[in-house]
């Protein structure tokens, strides 16, 4: 268990981490793992994880539930729930940190490769949801969150804002509980790791709040330039320091 200082890092980087998901819709596990893997090693990231997003996503679903697309959520957890359960029984063994460099490349490529789909006229359609769900629910599992790299794939389909965040937390909240029960299946999900997960998630709901409240004061265009300044640091971020 985290040391009064580790109580008061957690709390502070919860709510700082979910403030900027709520806004950006992606980044909160990523901004999470360092403060992690400082109080309780690198290994309880995941879990730990797990158990927090699960609540600070669910508030964000609910800060925005009128703007959920249902169609693309549903697609996406087709495919998403079975990846997942199989990454979470890989994640005991696996060494994750070339898949985090591997998915560092691809969020700096995802910037010029966004505008490039754009100004082609390229889509991205709901049939395609199911495999991008299959592939990024398994990843996801191995490293802790995958939402910077899934953005472009949403904004492609042409969620923005609410939309987008609505979205993306819901098909969050659906691959995280699928994950919690093959964690615990393992004994990866022990009383110290829910309990400071459950931490975490009671404030990642406040920091959400302030997200949504954030993004109500937004203009499109300067959501997407927050996104793709996200995506650059966060690509830099698992490039150069890789997640294990």
């Amino acid at each position: 268990m985290p040391d009064s200082l580790g109580w008061l890092v957690l709390g502070v980087a919860a709510i700082v981490a979910s403030s900027f998901g709520g806004v950006a819709g992606f980044g909160t596990g990523a901004m999470m793992i360092p403060a992690l893997a400082w109080v309780l090693g690198p290994k309880a990231t995941v879990p730990v994880l797990t158990v927090g997003m699960f609540l600070g996503n669910g508030a964000r679903v609910w800060f925005s539930r009128g703007e959920v697309n249902l169609p693309v959520a549903a697609a996406y957890l087709v495919g998403a729930i079975p990846g997942g359960v199989l990454g979470a029984m890989l994640y005991a063994t696996i060494d994750g940190a070339w898949i985090s460099r591997l998915l560092g490349g691809f969020l700096l490529a995802a910037v010029p490769g966004r505008h490039l789909l754009a100004a082609r006229g390229v889509r991205i359609r709901l049939a395609h949801f199911p495999v991008i769900g299959g592939v990024f629910g398994f990843l996801g599992s191995l490293v802790g969150g995958v939402g910077p790299v899934l953005s472009p794939f949403f904004l492609g389909h042409g969620l923005v804002r609410g939309a987008y965040i609505a979205t993306d937390a819901l098909c969050t909240v659906g691959t995280y509980s699928t994950r919690a029960l093959v964690f615990h299946r393992y004994q990866l999900l022990t009383e110290p790791i829910v309990i400071v997960g459950l931490y975490i998630g009671v404030l990642m709901i406040a920091g959400a709040w302030i997200g949504r409240r954030l993004l109500d004061r937004m203009s499109e265009r300067a959501f997407l330039r927050v996104i793709e300044g996200l995506l650059v640091l966060f690509g830099l971020q698992m490039l150069l320091w890789p997640v294990r």
